[in-house]
């Protein structure tokens, strides 16, 4: 199953970002969740309780960030077993960008599912990711509007090199400047 699709958040980009990998705003809006918790920067541990096709499933899963590009993009890897349910697998590529004063969320999301949840087909997989979607964005977008905007934090600073790195260097120049001087006026003359 792919989706694809973009949503505009009523904040800035770097807001949207730091929302988007805080695990108690994650567990506020992810529809039927139980636990997100942090592991590493990268990657994180959840618990989602939800319904597919009449089904109750309740998954364990990890969710994994690579190909991170602070706060412009990332590429998510998720998996959740259940044990009645199944196993659900899958992508997501997401952007961030800014536009009209808030932030545009770019994503596509590939996925597969096994057990039962897949013997109710593709059709009604797909209705109930794309409502999981739907209500995640409704939760997010409504945190997001009540934050306060701020300024981006600066850039960090890129490390001096060269000449301007450090004052010994200067001083290496200068006394290389002050031999040759010194050479040219004593020795040549």
């Amino acid at each position: 199953m792919r989706i694809a699709d973009a949503q505009w958040i009523p904040a800035a980009q770097h807001q949207v970002w730091d929302a988007l990998n805080d695990p108690a705003i994650l567990q506020r809006c992810i529809p039927g969740c139980v636990l997100v918790e942090k592991l590493a920067d990268t990657e994180f541990a959840l618990t989602v309780q939800t319904q597919v096709g009449g089904m109750e499933a309740a998954y364990q899963g990890e969710l994994l960030l690579a190909d991170v590009d602070a706060p412009n993009s990332c590429t998510l890897a998720f998996e959740g077993k259940g044990r009645a349910a199944g196993l659900v697998i899958g992508t997501a590529q997401i952007n961030l960008s800014t536009k009209d004063r808030g932030t545009r969320l770019a994503y596509t999301v590939a996925s597969q599912v096994g057990g039962k949840v897949a013997a109710l087909g593709d059709i009604a997989v797909r209705r109930a990711a794309e409502r999981i979607i739907e209500k995640f964005f409704t939760a997010f977008i409504d945190y997001a509007s009540g934050l306060p905007r701020t300024e981006p934090p600066p850039a960090p600073e890129e490390p001096q090199r060269g000449l301007c790195a450090s004052r010994w260097s200067w001083l290496a120049v200068l006394a290389v400047v002050v031999v040759l001087a010194l050479y040219h006026f004593f020795v040549k003359k």
